[in-house]
């Protein structure tokens, strides 16, 4: 592990998981979700304090007459000379401790039954007012409870005992009230509302509150539905088993479920038909025209919109297409019954992305932007006769670089260009985003692409009747799309589409589910095919290349890789060329990630389309095992897909590399030792330059240390996939052992999202942490507000910061997560809050939410497989 800061005890205990499977693998799981060979039994749960929090602002006529404790004589276990930090303190009826200090409040029970929950504490907006943590009274409610006051106002925190199901129905219900967006799920922005006048304070678990918000589209709007859809899948298929013989009741519950699931379901594969470019593009979000963050500046295409990204508005109004098409976009034997246009936007007037081949060369395909492909612009070109020339008149400088004594410029042909743009390259040698478009002054080139077919029928429901044009189709006028796909959306479709052909698409009488299941396989055969056509591995954008993070090719993980095993610095794992030069291929880090993904790609593919696409199902099969067929390339020519086990199975030893590689040369050019980094001044502080840490973590070989917690999460979507659908006992081995990689970090963490998959992946274990994983789940907070939350406290150590997280330290242990800033799943749990301020003026009334996904996929999960049990009344 790393060497902890000076001013903190050392970290005790080495992470470590079995990468052992002895039991084989009879079947893939049925519909029931029945697991073979499981040793595990579920952890049965009970009724468990929540706390429940209500807000008085200071001279609130509401709060009640309280004989406030100020004094701690009560406080007998903590010697006087340790109490300096103490305002107050009262020990309740039920023998709870409640200690007031200057940094928050504590809560001790010494008859917790764990022990990790003896001492609990609160601080922060979440517990005291305002973010005042300097508690100058306390009061029992008598009921468990605590009165708390500080100078801003009070809070009353209840502890209620609640069911994780009971927990559950909350999430449902907000996600419901504020997280949806026309079946789309993700965190946002909510207002609170108390209905009675009377209550002039905040209470969210008040039966007149009501909760509103007016949710807007996220970067990756697909992954985030996809993983609420799986968690109402997983809910639907869990009831289904559990009540074998329903009730009117338990009937209801199952058809709200699978209501539930179903639309969030086509939320995600809406996303695979709303371009209409009819190839199976996956989007990564849209919007309606009437939607704010689809507004431009004035009102028309050409007009600057600040919703960032890579963003199509659909034209189908007759207008003819005044771009030619590029060759990528092209379909054969169809005609187009429309166009997209591009929208002006900072990325698409300046991503030029960064270089992805040591051995690439400085044109445009190899830099992982949104410049156009050459082809692309001889095709367009050559519909400009008598215009200026894209990439000669107009063109975009991005980059420079030294030959020599000489600086050559690197010009892109980006998908909009400006005079703003042309004159920014003569004056400033750079480019800049143009807010001064409009209809006037058009940008001198929009890059656009074709629409072959309409929006299926569908999908109608998840609008309303203003898009529904005459024809009974959505209006495509009224859509604007977000192109420039990452693989974490893709991920996440996948993954919804094995779980909803399984689990979801089980009652033949339905026809809905079976219009979805028809749906699921078409949108999965033709996404399958755009990934593989010409054994690409990379999805095509219409720049005429690959998406900007669309990449599962193995060049993109291994170029150079064979240059750099050469050389005597890579027993040090220090990945460099002949001359000392970070050789690592831009993707270097990603190739486990990308593998397994592609990898469950193809099987669920296979999987899906095998009754429809019976010749493609074949296809994806027979490209789906050549990951296991000897070893990857590493240098050309690059097979893609080719070993791509072996890659997954290298998770770790590249974390090293990529690490080691970027410490190399930050001391002079050499691999740096202990006594060097510890000479360092102000080596190790927070705010100090992030680099020292990966010095620090190649010296203790502590890859922990360059974690990227999103990737952590995605990961989770192919071994479930690959867990879920692998019938031979040599692959599914491989897969395991790939997973047990991720989960020597995952571990610490007690999240039941990994928790539970490890489960899953390894059934033969009875001694799997099920416990800390239901642990998690009983302390989440019903309401998933993103307050901050303390970090400067006496029981935690702190270690440097990640590399990702820059100036921000580390806990030494993840914190329970009431205890600590809410977010997804892909952020660093250990990540320390910055400090923050009491605000007299907090607003308790509106703040920004995050969905209760975190908890209701795994909680399904769990029900599912069997690894929690509910006490059923």
């Amino acid at each position: 592990m790393s060497k902890l800061k000076k001013r903190s005890k050392v970290l005790s205990g080495v992470l470590a998981a079995s990468m052992l499977l002895s039991l084989p693998v009879t079947n893939v799981f049925a519909a029931d979700a029945s697991v073979p060979g499981a040793q595990y039994s579920p952890v049965q749960l009970q009724a468990y304090p929540t706390k429940q929090v209500v807000y008085y602002k200071a001279g609130s006529e509401d709060i009640p007459d309280i004989d406030w404790v100020t004094s701690k004589t009560d406080l007998v276990f903590i010697p006087a000379d340790n109490q300096a930090d103490v305002t107050c303190a009262i020990k309740d009826a039920d023998g709870v401790f409640w200690i007031g200090t200057l940094n928050g409040l504590q809560r001790v029970d010494f008859t917790e039954k764990d022990a990790r929950d003896v001492v609990q504490y609160m601080a922060g907006a979440r517990y005291l007012y305002g973010a005042d943590d300097n508690v100058t009274g306390l009061a029992s409610d008598g009921a468990g409870g605590i009165w708390v006051r500080n100078a801003l106002g009070v809070t009353h925190i209840a502890m209620p005992k609640k069911t994780l199901q009971e927990k559950s129905e909350i999430y449902e219900k907000i996600t419901g009230d504020v997280h949806t967006r026309r079946g789309m799920v993700t965190g946002t922005t909510v207002t609170f509302t108390e209905t009675d006048a009377a209550k002039q304070y905040v209470d969210y678990n008040s039966p007149t509150g009501v909760f509103t918000s007016t949710p807007s589209t996220s970067d990756n709007d697909g992954l985030w539905t996809a993983m609420y859809a799986m968690g109402e899948i997983f809910r639907y298929q869990a009831l289904k088993t559990e009540y074998a013989h329903p009730t009117v009741k338990q009937q209801a519950e199952i058809n709200v479920a699978k209501a539930a699931a179903l639309k969030a379901t086509k939320a995600v594969l809406l996303l695979d038909y709303v371009s209409g470019r009819g190839n199976g593009f996956p989007a990564r979000s849209y919007m309606l025209t009437s939607e704010a963050g689809a507004q431009t500046s004035d009102g028309t295409d050409y007009g600057y919109q600040s919703t960032n990204g890579f963003w199509f508005h659909s034209v189908m109004d007759g207008t003819p297409n005044p771009n030619a098409i590029v060759p990528s976009m092209v379909q054969e034997g169809k005609t187009p019954i429309g166009y997209s246009i591009v929208r002006v936007t900072k990325d698409s007037v300046t991503k030029k992305g960064d270089t992805l081949f040591p051995s690439g060369g400085h044109g445009v395909m190899n830099y992982n932007g949104v410049g156009l492909s050459p082809d692309s612009i001889e095709a367009i070109n050559a519909g400009r006769s008598g215009q200026p020339q894209l990439g000669t008149d107009l063109k975009t400088l991005v980059d420079f670089y030294d030959e020599g004594d000489s600086e050559i410029p690197v010009y892109q042909v980006m998908p909009v260009i400006t005079q703003k743009t042309l004159t920014d390259n003569a004056a400033n040698k750079t480019v800049s985003e143009d807010k001064t478009t409009t209809a006037a002054n058009k940008p001198l080139f929009q890059l656009t692409v074709p629409i072959y077919e309409k929006i299926p029928q569908f999908f109608n429901d998840l609008f309303p009747a203003s898009a529904i044009a005459a024809d009974g189709y959505i209006d495509q006028n009224q859509i604007v799309y977000k192109a420039d796909t990452s693989s974490d959306e893709v991920d996440g479709h996948y993954a919804l589409f094995m779980t909803a052909y399984k689990y979801l698409c089980d009652d033949d009488s339905d026809e809905s589910l079976v219009e979805l299941k028809t749906y699921i396989a078409e949108a999965t055969d033709r996404m399958t095919n755009l990934i593989i056509q010409d054994r690409n591995y990379f999805i095509k954008d219409a720049t005429g290349k690959s998406t900007q993070w669309s990449r599962w090719l193995s060049k993109y993980f291994n170029d150079s890789l064979a240059v750099m095993e050469g050389q005597q610095l890579w027993a040090a794992n220090v990945g460099v060329d002949g001359d000392g030069n970070d050789a690592l291929s831009y993707g270097y880090e990603d190739g486990p990630l990308n593998a397994l993904e592609v990898m469950a790609a193809l099987k669920t593919a296979a999987y899906v389309t095998k009754e429809t696409y019976p010749e493609d199902a074949a296809r994806f099969e027979a490209e789906y095992e050549k990951a296991f067929d000897g070893d990857y390339s590493k240098e050309d020519e690059f097979e893609n897909g080719k070993g791509y086990i072996g890659m997954a199975l290298d998770y770790i030893k590249r974390r090293i590399v990529r690490q080691a590689t970027s410490a190399y040369d930050i001391l002079g050019q050499h691999v740096a030792t202990s006594e060097q980094v510890a000479s360092e001044s102000g080596y190790g502080d927070a705010g100090s330059a992030d680099e020292y840490s990966n010095i620090n973590a190649t010296i203790h070989n502590d890859w922990t240390q360059y974690i990227n917690y999103s990737d952590e999460e995605l990961g989770w979507f192919p071994v479930y996939q690959l867990v879920v659908l692998e019938e031979d006992q040599a692959r599914y081995d491989q897969i395991v052992a790939s997973f047990d990689q991720w989960f020597e970090n995952e571990v610490r963490e007690e999240n039941p999202f990994y928790t539970f998959l490890y489960q899953l992946a390894h059934p033969e274990k009875s001694d799997v942490d099920l416990d800390s994983a239901v642990r998690f789940l009983y302390r989440m907070p019903e309401y998933r507000f993103t307050y901050t939350a303390r970090f400067d406290r006496q029981d935690i150590f702190y270690i440097e910061p990640g590399n990702r997280d820059k100036v921000n330290n580390q806990t030494n242990y993840a914190l329970p997560t009431d205890e600590r800033r809410i977010t997804k799943d892909n952020s660093n749990p250990f990540v320390a809050d910055a400090p923050y301020s009491a605000d007299a003026n907090f607003n308790y009334n509106r703040y920004n939410m995050e969905d209760g996904t975190p908890f209701t996929l795994p909680y399904w999960f769990g029900r599912l497989y069997g690894m929690i049990e509910e006490v059923q009344n």
